[in-house]
């Protein structure tokens, strides 16, 4: 019974004790006393129906939330994707095999030298708080890449260099300068900082229409901090948890895997070191045999995804071969007289393991190191590379891209390949230039492409229709 019942209630016996010492009453003054009473009843009826339709309605509320745990340190700057494809959209999306399509944008035109781009916009656009949408609302942060606005509804970006790839560099989600206010599903109610950075972020669906839930969104600064705020009740999933072994083996809790196509997961070889160097290939060979396939995990047989447009089917697999591990080590012009060193980090510790196992059993003595990030020097380093939608892969394997090279490989084949990439407009011709790189890459095997991994989002049962509605925003293509 809510507070205001118990006060009308205690009106009423109160009334009702004094009544009780008073005279008799004349006709008129009973009937007035009846009246009272009644009207008193129907109070605490109305009191009583609207706390129950207040419980209703705060339990129905309740019930069409659901709450998300994130880890990392954030503002509203630089938010990760899974916040920001709930509030916005982008200039151009990304189909499956990586074709750029039109989305905020309605199309767009480049000159002969794939210098200058124009993009459109469609008409008619408005923000989430109802004000139109202009084309010099929008800034963009790209570098050697002159922005400006021919019309309200144009943006022209001209470039240093002729670059093919440039659509898919216009798939962030878009907001109106210094907020966060998008043009997506879900806009912000709500958010809370701490020393300037995000704490909790409340989400609600734009439209009343729309049959979505409202999204409580907390920020934790390390994945134990998440899992007791999980534990605890805090919030009802967690995503992109790299670890959570003794949450899933909690009654009622449950895990998507969900394939990540822009990273993958690599052994790369410093081919700057004499045992790993172009002349040693075939013990760079040896060892991509010797490596083990990881099960349950995407396998990665080159480092564009399988779904690409410029996927080359024809490549063979290099792991888990013993028979052509001693072939290849015989042909090494050098073998390591001391074990090799294999570098990791903590999360891929266990994979790490696994390798260095199978490596020793095959012959070649191999020895695990796990650091905190990527050393300045290694043998053989275990990673999670991100990888570009397009299958421009330049900065990764072009011979002058020192700092993100992290084979240190050089090849001008595929230098050829790569450049040619780039500044080549038929899609037909583009591919030619792929399907080589990657042929020749994996041949000359300066890293042993694994798989490609999996985000982790763990969840109460409870809360999958909910969770359902809103991760293929968060996640898209999965």
């Amino acid at each position: 019974m809510t507070r205001y019942a118990r006060k009308i209630l205690f009106r009423f016996k109160r009334e009702k004790s004094f009544s009780d010492f008073r005279t008799t009453p004349s006709k008129n003054s009973k009937a007035l006393h009846l009246a009272n009473q009644k009207i008193v009843l129907l109070g605490i009826l109305a009191v009583l129906l609207l706390g129950f339709l207040i419980g209703i309605s705060s339990r129905l509320k309740h019930k069409n939330t659901i709450s998300e745990g994130l880890v990392g340190v954030y503002t509203k700057d630089n938010l990760p994707p899974v916040v920001t494809n709930l509030l916005s959209e982008p200039l151009i999306s990304l189909d499956r095999s990586g074709m750029p399509q039109p989305k905020v944008a309605s199309e767009w035109q480049t000159d002969e030298k794939v210098q200058v781009y124009k993009v459109k916009l469609r008409d008619n656009l408005k923000w989430n708080d109802q004000t139109g949408l202009k084309s010099f609302d929008l800034r963009f942060n790209l570098p050697d890449v002159e922005v400006s606005y021919p019309d309200q509804t144009t943006i022209e970006f001209k470039l240093a260099d002729s670059f093919t790839p440039f659509p898919t560099l216009l798939t962030d989600p878009l907001f109106k300068e210094g907020s966060l206010i998008g043009l997506g599903k879900f806009r912000v109610a709500q958010e809370e900082s701490s020393h300037n950075l995000l704490t909790k972020l409340v989400l609600v669906p734009v439209s009343p229409n729309d049959n979505y839930p409202q999204v409580i969104i907390r920020f934790y600064p390390d994945e134990k901090t998440a899992q007791t705020a999980f534990e605890l009740g805090e919030v009802e999933s967690l995503v992109g948890l790299s670890e959570g072994e003794g949450l899933i083996n909690q009654p009622s809790v449950m895990i998507k895997r969900m394939t990540n196509f822009n990273k993958i997961v690599a052994i790369f070889y410093n081919t700057s070191k004499e045992l790993f160097s172009d002349k040693n290939k075939n013990f760079r060979k040896a060892l991509s045999f010797a490596t083990p396939s990881i099960e349950g995990e995407e396998r990665a047989k080159t480092p564009i995804p399988q779904h690409s447009w410029a996927y080359n089917d024809q490549i063979k697999g290099y792991l888990n071969d013993p028979h052509l591990v001693q072939s290849y080590l015989s042909k090494a012009g050098t073998t390591s007289a001391t074990p090799i060193v294999l570098t990791t980090t903590p999360v891929l510790m266990k994979i790490g393991e696994r390798i260095v196992q199978s490596w020793n059993k095959a012959g070649i003595a191999a020895v695990l190191r796990v650091e905190g990030g990527i050393p300045q020097d290694f043998q053989a380093l275990l990673i999670t590379q991100s990888i570009p939608s397009d299958p421009d892969q330049y900065a990764l394997w072009h011979s002058t891209q020192q700092l993100t090279n992290l084979s240190k490989y050089s090849f001008a084949r595929v230098d050829k390949d790569l450049e040619d990439g780039r500044r080549v407009t038929d899609i037909a011709k583009r591919k030619e230039k792929y399907l080589d790189f990657q042929k020749v890459l994996v041949e000359d095997s300066p890293a042993t492409f694994l798989y490609f991994p999996k985000t982790q989002v763990i969840y109460r049962k409870k809360s999958e229709e909910l969770l359902n509605k809103i991760l293929p925003f968060q996640i898209p293509h999965i």
